[in-house]
């Protein structure tokens, strides 16, 4: 009985290269692993270009056009190696291994590719060169050392997209001819606000990958699927959805040696028809008491969270968050009883000075 043999030599480059287009990231780099030939094939720029655009579509807007093809570090390849992972909390490490000397990243080195879908269709792109200004200033912060002074100082709030209440009636329309379908979802399944809540978690999925244009390392500070969705009870319809992750950060910057970027998504559902329209999507970074840290230091735990530990297990990542979360319940508990302490020592100092300036008043 003759055996056959299969030899890539057999198969020209054009059907190998149309074959590894339809592979994934993961797959694409197991396959580059197994011969000379297809790791030659699997490092064609085109491919991840490809995969970029497909995972990322702000990545083929043309604001993007002039930051990817440039990067220092392998271009297409490398922006997909570093963004597609999540960033991994665990017992933060990562802190005490960080190199000794990170280049530093600036508001104007960086850009940021943000992306949202609903029900895998993306409803949502955008590419922000820089870190947008968050006040009012008519100047541009790039020439205005005293907006600049501002934005290091002040607590750091990166700003995609917000509209106010006082603009929400009148602008709503002209947002959504802005994005044009990308600014419009219709839910496909309506019921209680508590219902709403698990459709918007089960359906919506958010991706903010930050690069640094000088190093081209890049990072995506998402936890992809909602950690938490609430409803605003004293609105009608407004809804907050909540993505991030947690960033271990050098004891030097911040006592506990954590960090927690939030990404929030705030929303208006109008119940009856199910359409949601987007009012805000901003990021911001938090010290473990919930309190929003300052541009300065934002900026050099957004270029730490670069170099930080991924993981393509979303159950790790999830897990990571649970950890943070515990360990903040128990900063609160400790910080609680030390208060209380703190009063019952108090009292019993206050107790025993009336006591003792009760017995010298007392005649004898």
């Amino acid at each position: 009985m003759e055996h056959w043999q299969c030899d890539l030599n057999y198969l020209s480059r054009d059907i190998v290269a149309d074959i590894m287009a339809r592979l994934d990231g993961s797959t694409l780099a197991s396959a580059a692993c197994t011969c000379s030939d297809l790791r030659a094939t699997a490092r064609d720029q085109r491919l991840w270009k490809q995969l970029c655009h497909s995972t990322w579509p702000s990545t083929a807007l043309k604001e993007a056009q002039h930051l990817l093809p440039s990067l220092p570090t392998h271009g297409f390849r490398g922006f997909y190696a570093d963004s597609y992972p999540l960033i991994l909390h665990g017992a933060h490490e990562d802190a005490d291994n960080f190199p000794t000397q990170l280049p530093h990243i600036s508001p104007l080195n960086s850009a940021s590719f943000i992306d949202v879908y609903y029900r895998e269709k993306c409803v949502i792109s955008c590419v922000l060169d820089g870190i947008p200004r968050t006040s009012n200033f008519d100047q541009d912060y790039e020439t205005t050392p005293g907006l600049m002074s501002w934005l290091l100082n002040c607590p750091f709030k990166a700003v995609l997209l917000h509209v106010s209440h006082d603009e929400d009636i009148e602008d709503r329309d002209e947002l959504q001819s802005t994005h044009d379908e990308y600014g419009f979802v219709s839910l496909e399944q309506m019921g209680e606000p508590e219902d709403l809540c698990g459709e918007l978690k089960e359906g919506i999925r958010l991706s903010w990958v930050l690069l640094d244009k000088k190093s081209g390392k890049a990072g995506n500070l998402s936890s992809w699927k909602p950690w938490l969705v609430k409803k605003i009870w004293a609105t009608d319809g407004e809804y907050v959805l909540h993505f991030g992750c947690i960033i271990p950060v050098q004891e030097s910057l911040l006592p506990h040696k954590l960090a927690k970027c939030v990404i929030v998504a705030r929303c208006n559902i109008e119940e009856k028809q199910g359409n949601l329209r987007w009012k805000e999507i901003s990021m911001h970074i938090e010290d473990t008491n919930g309190a929003y840290i300052n541009g300065g230091k934002s900026l050099i735990i957004l270029n730490q969270a670069l170099y930080c530990s991924r993981s393509n297990n979303l159950h790790a990542v999830q897990k990571g968050f649970q950890q943070f979360e515990r360990r903040k319940q128990e900063m609160t508990r400790k910080k609680k009883l030390k208060e209380t302490i703190a009063d019952w020592v108090c009292i019993s100092i206050e107790v025993a000075i009336l006591i003792t300036l009760g017995y010298r008043i007392i005649p004898i």
